[in-house]
């Protein structure tokens, strides 16, 4: 039995990602709603970034 070379994948260069990584993507966008990272306040990155990590039922 032959063993597969392992390829690394850089993820910052895919086109496109997992079906999951893009609907998170879309909902932290709908959270930022085109506003500028510099007019965002931290507790509000702090409570988006932390709602990736929520279980969802």
């Amino acid at each position: 039995m032959r063993r597969a070379i392992k390829k690394e994948v850089n993820l910052n260069k895919l086109k496109t990602g997992c079906s999951p990584c893009i609907n998170e993507a879309k909902i932290m966008e709908q959270k930022i709603s085109n506003r500028k990272i510099s007019d965002i306040k931290i507790e509000e990155i702090k409570t988006i970034v932390s709602s990736m990590f929520e279980k969802k039922n």
